[in-house]
């Protein structure tokens, strides 16, 4: 009979340090999965190759609390702080961390890089710690017969489609790097759910329009930051076309840029599909997408409730709360994993310090007697529709 253990690990106000979910199917096999919170390496100096040694040796001892390495790590987020609206300065900031990146794991660990990767330009503001230079949250997974790499996780049963982020960015058919289509926004946001997953994924067995459970997309805006609102409604639009009835859970959200500096849109699905998976949606759309999906298989239930905006976490987390609850599990203090936590910031950079203030009171009341999930927190521009200030999605499981 399936079973789910939740372990947090060194619990605090707003989240615990590592989340360690404890699986057993119905078929008696076990996986365990591992996920710090975010960690940033503001020990040490602020530079970006001291502050990515530093994050690597926080989040090495994250994996450990739950028995896992760096091999084990199959997806990884990397927030930069904007280091400037200025385009050729974000690029020389891009091209710095990516000369260390894999590199430095593999000298501090020992462990060859497995993992997916996205990445984007948060904003200038940063996160909650303002000596950052960047945030890094990764998922972690171990099990017999559970192997990582190549964007997915396989069991041998089910197949976790997990691939790192894209954008328009590709190779033309005379072997010419192609970085943008030119300002149809609709024509690049359907190039790259078409070219870059659609066909691709097809070649792995995955039908990507009725197979999709996730969907995180950046959008972005530093380039014209008056056309925010449009670029985003923009993309929604093409995603909700393409999707049609078969709308995967997620979030859309303002960046200051995506890596590929000359494109605007930067989707990641997940998909897994499999002996006995079930993709479960709750039938109401919710700012363009699923407001829950649920992937079910051998007893066991992962559920990903789409972002919730609003102006009190304490509310949005309880309408997270609900949407576990609707997908069949016990609650969010329950059966929640992790959180993602996003500040909307203005101009006034001690007015956005306050906000992340304003937002972590009523977010620590909501969790007050109990252990909080994971989290990882940023500031963006916007999250999900204009005028909204707060925002968090969720990740929970439990037994079925």
């Amino acid at each position: 009979m399936a079973k789910v253990d939740i372990v947090r690990h060194l619990p605090g106000a707003v989240f615990c340090g590592t989340c360690e979910v404890i699986i057993t199917d119905d078929e008696n096999n076990i996986v365990r999965l591992v996920e710090p919170s975010g960690n940033v390496g503001t020990q040490y100096p602020k530079e970006l190759a001291a502050q990515w040694f530093g994050t690597i040796e926080n989040l090495n001892a994250g994996l450990a609390r739950g028995g896992v390495t760096w091999g084990d790590v199959y997806k990884t987020d990397v927030l930069w702080t904007t280091p400037s609206s200025d385009r050729e300065a974000c690029d020389a900031y891009k091209d710095s961390y990516n000369a260390v990146y894999a590199s430095m794991i593999k000298a501090v660990t020992g462990c060859s890089l497995n993992s997916n990767r996205m990445a984007r330009f948060t904003h200038t503001e940063g996160f909650p710690d303002p000596e950052a230079l960047f945030e890094v949250q990764i998922k972690a997974i171990k099990g017999e017969g559970v192997a990582v790499g190549g964007g997915k996780i396989d069991s041998g049963l089910w197949v976790d489609h997990q691939p790192s982020g894209a954008s328009v960015l590709h190779n033309d058919a005379q072997g010419n790097s192609v970085a943008t289509l030119g300002s149809d926004l609709s024509k690049e946001m359907e190039f790259v759910l078409v070219e870059q997953y659609e066909k691709k994924l097809a070649e792995q067995g995955v039908d990507f329009k009725t197979q999709t459970a996730w969907m995180e997309i950046l959008v972005a805006v530093d380039d014209d930051p008056g056309q925010t609102w449009n670029r985003v409604e923009t993309v929604r639009k093409v995603m909700a076309n393409y999707f049609g009835d078969h709308r995967p859970a997620g979030l859309i959200y303002p960046v200051s840029r995506i890596p590929n500096l000359d494109g605007i849109v930067e989707p990641e699905p997940r998909c897994v599909v499999g002996e006995g998976v079930e993709i479960d949606r709750s039938g109401e759309i919710v700012d363009g997408f699923s407001t829950w999906t649920a992937i079910r298989r051998s007893g066991v239930t992962e559920v990903m409730v789409s972002g919730v905006g609003g102006d009190d976490a304490a509310v949005i987390l309880g309408t997270i709360d609900a949407r576990v609850r609707a997908a069949g599990g016990t609650g969010l203090k329950a059966d929640g994993v992790f959180n993602n936590a996003y500040v909307v910031a203005g101009e006034d950079s001690s007015a956005n310090r306050d906000s992340f203030t304003e937002f972590n009171g009523p977010f620590s009341a909501y969790y007050e007697g109990t252990v909080p999930a994971g989290r990882t927190a940023q500031f963006v521009p916007g999250f999900m529709t204009e005028g909204t200030p707060f925002g968090i999605s969720n990740r929970s499981i439990f037994a079925r």
